[in-house]
């Protein structure tokens, strides 16, 4: 029952993150599902997971082709070395995580735009790294209630 449970909601955090990245522009909500893969060790299902986040995002088209293999890349790294300092569950580690990642977000988008000849809009990619940074903690945190929601402990 718990293989089931936590593969529904992978379903519906991939289909609400479609849609809410449908509705802004250049905000990676998937990230926030493999920094909680990251932070349970989840490996196994970060195996099917992550091939299928960067199948939809490269699908989706919100960043330059290639692109999301070094985004995550970096996430993984990133969160790598603020383990070793911090603890994972931690709120101010999340927050600092995410500063970390809009300026990742926006060196990647930097890196990108020239090797694929594509003009580099600093205001955007600006504004963009920045929605990401301020998204993620509070995602997390949400992402985070839900995961660990239990009906058992409603009458406990």
């Amino acid at each position: 029952m718990s293989k089931l449970r936590s593969l529904a909601w992978w379903l519906c955090f991939m289909a609400a993150a479609i849609v809410l990245q449908a509705a802004v522009p250049g905000l990676d909500v998937l990230t926030v599902g493999l920094i909680i893969l990251l932070q349970e060790r989840d490996y196994k299902n970060m195996l099917w997971l992550l091939p299928l986040f960067i199948l939809l995002q490269e699908g989706m088209g919100t960043r330059p082709f290639g692109a999301v293999i070094v985004w995550y890349a970096a996430v993984v790294l990133l969160f790598k070395m603020g383990r070793w300092l911090f603890e994972v569950e931690n709120f101010i580690f999340v927050f600092l995580l995410s500063a970390c990642l809009g300026a990742a977000y926006y060196g990647v988008a930097w890196l990108m735009s020239p090797l694929q000849n594509l003009p580099f809009d600093v205001q955007g990619t600006l504004d963009r790294s920045l929605i990401q940074a301020i998204f993620v903690p509070f995602a997390w945190r949400l992402l985070v209630a839900t995961r660990h929601w239990n009906p058992n402990d409603q009458e406990n």
